[in-house]
């Protein structure tokens, strides 16, 4: 097995190598380790006008090479070239002077047979002035019905006469092989037999080298059979559309006889369905085949040569040659019989007892399945029955456990909505009370200053500074109901961006200049200022507000020492980014808050005027620019709070 494995492997790379018919190089796919007299390897050279890649003809190569390898006694080469036969009717003219290269080409080298795989590779073969001497020459996939290959190009109207293939590569040279042979006779007396009243047989060919030798040898073979009109359906002349109208058009008392049907007038494939719908115009007209053609889907039956492909017959001839029987080599033809399918004899009509004997029956049911088709039928149902009760069950199951989890999942959802509204209550309620704290404050302060400003003996030298604390009170109110506003706006996605180029210092000086009041005596600002001249793209007013608050903050529990703002450039999962930080050196805040600073409402300090939501606002803005926010943890000498910006 493994020996077989590895020649076959052998085998593949060689076709895959060798794919040129004039100029490709031989490829070794095996070598006997024997010696003859002059050292040399002995050539067998393949010549295919078949793809090299089909099973067929790698079968018959691979046991060639075992049955060779298994009996010749010298070392030898096995080389395969293609002839690369494409198209009959465009090419036809070229075959002989591309198989005339190759022996050429191996001419001077120890050449010691040539096999030909396929009837064109065989035409062109046979069709050789001069052939090595004492080379003998072989032949597979090949029939007796042969044609001399045309010296020029040939079109539809070439309608050469027929040659016996075996007797002219006889007198040319020492020739054997697998060869197949047609009859006529039979093919039409079978049909005489089922068919009495026919008077009109329907020839079908297509265009290629077979199917042109076909007609020729049926046409030679007219005078000798019943005298009936035969009509020639030529795929050379006639589109499938034209073929079907020329059967639409036959008389009643006419069988169709396919020959071949592989390649159109344009020498394309035909697909697999183009013969069904060929004869669907006429769907009760026999059919039968003179080639095995169409036997399985289209016709009855018909009389078929025994297609023999042994590789075992040509290589043992070779063995034998070789050894001095200079009589082994000949033509091996197994005859033919006749087949039918019984789905179509049953069709129209006939009884399988009624066909000729040792016919072989393809598409045979099993007696017993007829014997017992009704019980089969019942179980069948029953069987179906139960499957789709089983096939119901699984699916109510499934459904019901996905119902369930549904549920369940609903259950945890509405018992996290609960929370999450009592929680939002509870905030609420925290919120109101903490907003009519915040609101009442400045309000009272207004009002109660106000009042002492309209009192007529109220010194003048005290007015400034009951003004600037009404100011200041009134300030921080309008910033209250701003934020409250732009949280709002931001939750609803009613707060727009106005995105345009910025200069990232000149937002930061302007932040410092404006929020300068609110720091303490012996408080300072810092700038770390990396980039003076960097421009980003932003919203200006929503970055300052960010910066503002952060400011702000640090301000508010900064009482000694310093305050900075500072940015730079970072890298960050493979994008640049700007890093915004303020740093103080106040009182800081301890880890377990950690989690309350971005969240709504969130106060750390009671007795600190503000609504807690400046941070969750800057959460928000930052997250709509495409940033992040956070609090160093590792900053201890007071807050340091970081975001970044995209760049």
């Amino acid at each position: 097995m493994k020996n077989l494995l590895l020649k076959t492997f052998a085998l593949t790379l060689a076709f895959t190598v060798i794919n040129q018919a004039c100029n490709g190089q031989g490829q070794v796919t095996k070598q006997n380790n024997g010696q003859n007299d002059s050292g040399e390897a002995d050539i067998f050279l393949m010549i295919s006008s078949f793809n090299p890649d089909t099973q067929r003809t790698l079968d018959f190569i691979n046991e060639f090479s075992n049955t060779l390898d298994d009996f010749y006694p010298h070392k030898h080469l096995i080389l395969i070239e293609d002839m690369a036969a494409r198209n009959f009717s465009e090419e036809a003219h070229l075959w002989k002077g591309r198989v005339k290269h190759l022996i050429e080409k191996y001419k001077g080298r120890n050449l010691k047979a040539v096999i030909a795989i396929g009837q064109e590779a065989w035409a062109a073969l046979i069709s050789q002035e001069e052939i090595p001497e004492g080379v003998p020459i072989f032949g597979t996939f090949i029939s007796s019905n042969g044609l001399d290959l045309p010296e020029s190009q040939i079109d539809n109207s070439w309608e050469p006469a027929w040659i016996n293939s075996a007797r002219k590569a006889r007198r040319a040279s020492i020739a054997g092989g697998n060869l197949v042979s047609y009859s006529p006779f039979k093919s039409v007396e079978l049909i005489l037999t089922m068919y009495p009243e026919t008077e009109n047989i329907a020839f079908i060919t297509d265009n290629s080298y077979g199917g042109l030798a076909l007609k020729a040898y049926f046409k030679r073979a007219i005078d000798k059979l019943p005298q009936l009109n035969y009509i020639f359906l030529d795929g050379r002349h006639l589109y499938l559309s034209q073929i079907q109208d020329s059967i639409r058009t036959l008389p009643d008392n006419s069988v169709i006889l396919l020959a071949t049907w592989k390649v159109n007038k344009d020498g394309q494939y035909y697909t697999s369905q183009s013969l069904e719908s060929l004869v669907s115009v006429r769907p009760k007209m026999p059919v039968f085949t003179f080639s095995g053609t169409g036997l399985g889907s289209v016709a009855i039956g018909g009389y078929i040569p025994q297609y023999n492909h042994n590789a075992k017959n040509i290589a043992n001839q070779i063995v034998n040659y070789e050894q001095g029987l200079l009589d082994s080599i000949r033509f091996i033809n197994d005859g033919g019989w006749y087949s039918f399918d019984h789905r179509k004899v049953k069709e129209f009509g006939f009884n399988p007892g009624e066909l000729p004997l040792h016919s072989r029956i393809i598409n045979v049911s099993d007696p017993r399945l007829d014997r017992y088709r009704n019980y089969l039928l019942i179980t069948s149902l029953i069987a179906l029955a139960l499957s789709i009760f089983i096939v119901i069950l699984t699916i109510t199951y499934s459904r019901n456990q996905r119902l369930k989890r549904k549920l369940e999942k609903n259950t945890a959802e509405l018992i996290e909505a609960k929370e999450m509204a009592e929680e939002s209550n509870r905030l609420k309620s925290a919120f109101l009370a903490n907003m009519s704290h915040e609101i009442r404050t400045p309000l009272n302060a207004i009002v109660g200053f106000s009042n002492l400003l309209a009192e007529p003996d109220f010194p003048e030298e005290e007015k400034k500074q009951v003004s600037s604390i009404i100011a200041n009170n009134s300030e921080l109110l309008l910033t209250l109901i701003t934020d409250i506003l732009d949280i709002s706006g931001l939750e609803t996605g009613k707060l727009h961006f106005v995105f345009k180029d910025i200069n990232v210092g000149e937002i930061c000086t302007q932040v410092l200049n404006t929020s300068g009041h609110l720091k303490k005596p012996g408080v300072e600002y810092e700038f770390v200022n990396t980039e003076p001249d960097l421009v980003i793209r932003s919203d200006a007013h929503r970055l300052s507000q960010v910066l503002l608050n952060l400011v702000t903050n640090a301000a508010k529990f900064t009482e000694k020492g310093e305050i900075a703002l500072e940015y730079k450039r970072i890298e960050y999962d493979g994008k640049q980014e700007l890093l915004f930080a303020v740093t103080d050196t106040g009182c800081g805040i301890s880890a377990e808050q950690h989690y309350k600073l971005f969240e709504r409402f969130g106060k750390l300090d009671d007795f600190k005027q503000g609504a807690g939501l400046g941070l969750a606002i800057s959460k928000q803005i930052i997250t709509k620019l495409g940033g992040r926010i956070w609090i160093d943890p590792n900053y201890t000498n007071g807050a340091r709070f970081c975001f970044t910006h995209p760049i």
